[in-house]
């Protein structure tokens, strides 16, 4: 009978512990990640490898959705008009916070959202056909400027963000070249490979390997300091241009009136993240690199960019 009893009270404690450890895992609040692209790009990758880590510090599971369309504007209007408690949040890169602003109208302004923490940078760069007679960029520059409206670059469309970082480059520069605009970086890279354009510009990744075997020689990068993947592309401080950089970057945002101790946690954990061995590693594979920004550092370099993007519009009547 004490051996029963004895039995019975075992089987309740193990009961109630394992009751419980699951109200303990359920009442962790789930905090949900709006990727606004579709899975599989260079942005969702990002995003999932970062906040795998992310979770472990901020306190419950992370849920990355994809919410594509418009240019990255749909994903970005749902997390805006999210209750602002800090558990819905959104990954997002340049294209529906500093470009499709500047030409198509947006369900959101900047005061709609708060930016959290920048996690990442690289630039974008150009890439020529082996026989194209330039080898670094200066060179190309001056082919470029000396043959207006001769060579085509392709883009990942008309007014995003590859072609408005071009302009910034180019109209200071009184280069015209003619823009052929794809849906993405990679119809770019196919378009490239088969002589429909002279010029890929887009983000490393789907150019990286013709590069290494020979098929494409990269000249130049949209950021003032070169990069570890192409150490003899020219920068812009080397042609001149240090202030018109222009960087593909990845931003964790929140809604309007989330409360600041929440925005700390979240950045806490998302910078956390980004010294964690996967996440770095991620970055090296693709040219990335770790750039984390926050607070009034953050808002700032947005702003500024913001402004600069909306003049080159205007300038290419895109608006």
């Amino acid at each position: 009978m004490r051996n029963l009893s004895k039995q019975s009270l075992l089987k309740t404690v193990f009961a109630c512990t394992a009751i419980c450890l699951l109200q303990s895992v359920s009442a962790q609040t789930v905090t949900k990640l709006i990727v606004p692209t579709a899975p599989g790009g260079g942005t969702d990758a990002l995003f999932r490898v970062a906040s795998k880590d992310a979770q472990r510090f901020i306190g419950g599971p992370i849920s990355v959705q994809n919410v594509p369309g418009a240019g990255g504007t749909i994903g970005v209007a749902q997390m805006v008009n999210s209750p602002p408690d800090g558990y819905t949040l959104a990954g997002v890169w340049p294209s529906p916070v500093t470009v499709v602003p500047q030409t198509s109208k947006v369900p959101y302004t900047p005061n709609d959202y708060i930016p959290v923490i920048q996690l990442s940078t690289a630039p974008y760069v150009f890439c020529v056909h082996p026989d194209f007679p330039a080898n670094d960029g200066k060179s190309f520059m001056e082919e470029l400027r000396k043959n207006p409206k001769k060579h085509t670059y392709g883009t990942d469309g008309l007014g995003g963000p590859a072609q408005l970082a071009t302009e910034r480059i180019f109209r200071p520069q009184n280069i015209q070249a003619v823009d052929v605009p794809y849906k993405g970086a990679g119809e770019t890279i196919i378009g490239f490979l088969s002589n429909q354009i002279d010029i890929y510009v887009g983000s490393i990744p789907p150019v990286l390997q013709h590069a290494n075997i020979g098929k494409a020689k990269c000249l130049l990068v949209s950021s003032a300091n070169r990069n570890a993947q192409f150490p003899n592309a020219s920068s812009l401080k080397d042609i001149g241009l240090p202030k018109e950089e222009t960087l593909l970057w990845r931003v964790v945002l929140a809604p309007k009136g989330t409360k600041p101790e929440r925005i700390k946690q979240i950045a806490q954990a998302f910078s956390q993240a980004m010294k964690e061995p996967d996440t770095m590693r991620y970055l090296d594979e693709v040219g990335e690199s770790s750039a984390v920004l926050t607070g009034k550092e953050l808002q700032n370099k947005l702003d500024q960019e913001y402004a600069a993007f909306s003049q080159i519009a205007k300038t290419l009547n895109l608006r």
